[in-house]
């Protein structure tokens, strides 16, 4: 009798929780906004909790300087300060000086460092979860510095010491914007290589960002800015509908009849969120384009990567502005969070700039010719 009682127990939890996961689950996450929210962003989760934000170093940053941008939203209506990072090349530094004070390197790390530099910029756009302060952002953030680059890395609303609003993909291409005006608002006289690099779902803000550019200005009641001298895409999905139907834990519930319905037709009609990156990229093939992808990546297959680069070429004429994909093999131990650790990167890198500047003269001896 006690046996029969366990299994009857036994059997009403199964049953339960099998209701749960083919009824209730499904309607959650149809119907609430809330869930699909911190799907997306995932803006919940922060690790290393609560960084030193105003101070970078103690991040393990060199040559970094903590700064805030404020504007007024236009898709929250109020107020947002976006915090944010600018970090300078470590040729600035002097990373091998010990005897080189934080003192003379924030110095050496401020505005000025941006208005006088010919070196890279990069605008780092990160993707979901967790903070600028991350473990894996902050060793790319040593892969450009190697480089000679300046870095500007900054959190979205809703992350790190930004302004903590619900963030929506219109919020966060609007933070994006403000950032890359900022960038561009203090390089006008020496006129650097300002490069845009997205990683996961920032590559989807920073295509967003691009392809709205113009209209992004005329909201703010900016002057028109230049698209970026290039645009990296690392670990990217070409649409998010997509990208939640390659993701790992879609293989709990993609056997149910009405998994699309419910799991992925929500994205599809959303206006709060759905990255279409595919389409915002043909918006703007003048653009060149670096995407680097791991084929261990488990969270965005590296199938979705090629799908991306199909249809960015085949929108482009030929002749147009370069885009390359760049694949690491399996072999090389790289995920979704850890290309920064692949040896060739800073190559790869180095190779594409060298591509982008042969297509930048080639054009002028164009403009030129056509002048005359």
């Amino acid at each position: 009798m006690v046996l029969g009682t366990i299994l009857m127990a036994g059997a009403s939890v199964t049953a339960s929780l099998f209701f749960v996961h083919v009824a209730v689950l499904p309607l959650v996450f149809k119907y609430s906004k809330f869930i699909q929210r911190k799907i997306v962003f995932s803006n919940c989760v922060n690790y290393p909790k609560d960084p030193d934000y105003e101070n970078p170093s103690r991040c393990s940053v060199i040559g970094g300087r903590n700064f805030q941008v404020e504007f007024h939203s236009v898709a929250a209506n109020r107020p947002v300060k976006i915090g944010a990072w600018q970090m300078i090349p470590y040729s600035l530094c002097r990373v091998d000086c010990p005897n080189c004070c934080d003192a003379v390197k924030k110095q050496r790390c401020s505005v000025q460092s941006l208005q006088q530099t010919h070196s890279p910029i990069v605008l780092y756009c990160h993707g979901n979860s967790n903070h600028r302060g991350s473990p894996h952002r902050l060793l790319m953030y040593q892969v450009f510095q190697k480089l000679n680059f300046h870095v500007i890395a900054f959190d979205y609303r809703g992350y790190g010491d930004s302004t903590y609003i619900r963030p929506t993909e219109d919020g966060v291409v609007e933070d994006a914007f403000h950032m890359y005006s900022w960038i561009m608002d203090n390089v006008k006289q020496n006129s650097p290589k300002v490069l845009i690099w997205g990683h996961s779902l920032g590559t989807a803000v920073a295509s967003n960002l691009v392809a709205n550019l113009e209209q992004l200005c005329e909201r703010f009641k900016k002057k028109l800015l230049p698209l970026p001298y290039a645009l990296v895409l690392e670990s990217a999905f070409n649409n998010l509908c997509e990208e939640i139907e390659q993701h790992p834990l879609s293989k709990l519930v993609s056997w149910l009849p009405y998994y699309k319905d419910t799991f992925l037709k929500p994205f599809m009609d959303s206006s709060e969120f759905a990255f279409r990156t595919d389409q915002h990229l043909k918006m703007v093939p003048e653009i060149p384009i670096l995407l680097i992808h791991a084929k261990g990546d488990k969270i965005v297959p590296y199938e979705l990567a090629i799908k991306l680069h199909r249809d960015i070429q085949e929108s482009r004429l030929e002749g147009g502005a370069p885009i390359m994909l760049h694949p690491f093999s399996r072999g090389q131990g790289l995920g979704h969070n850890n290309i920064c650790e692949a040896e060739s990167l800073p190559q790869v890198v180095s190779k594409f700039m060298d591509v982008v500047d042969n297509y930048n003269s080639n054009k002028e001896v164009l403009k030129y010719k056509v002048v005359l």
